[in-house]
């Protein structure tokens, strides 16, 4: 079985994804969408992306772009608790 995507809304009452693998662990949780059609726009783009994305390692070393022109990262955000609308 492949994976999955699911939309449900958060305590904010934003709509959101998240990415499940065959065995239902979670992937990847998106930001939150005001709207349900932005949420599947957004879903449509990870399609079409994630299979030909490049990967870039940034763990060790500041990015190529952050060296360049000084762009700062932003700081690690705790995850909300996620809610699910059944």
């Amino acid at each position: 079985m492949a994976g999955m995507f699911e939309i449900f809304l958060d305590q904010d009452r934003l709509y959101r994804f998240r990415l499940l693998d065959a065995s239902k662990t979670v992937l990847s949780v998106s930001v939150g969408f005001r709207r349900k059609s932005d949420a599947v726009a957004a879903i449509m783009a990870v399609r079409e992306n994630a299979a030909t994305g490049h990967i870039t390692d940034c763990s060790s070393r500041r990015s190529e772009p952050e060296q360049k022109h000084g762009v700062r990262k932003l700081p690690a955000v705790a995850p909300r608790r996620l809610v699910s609308v059944r």
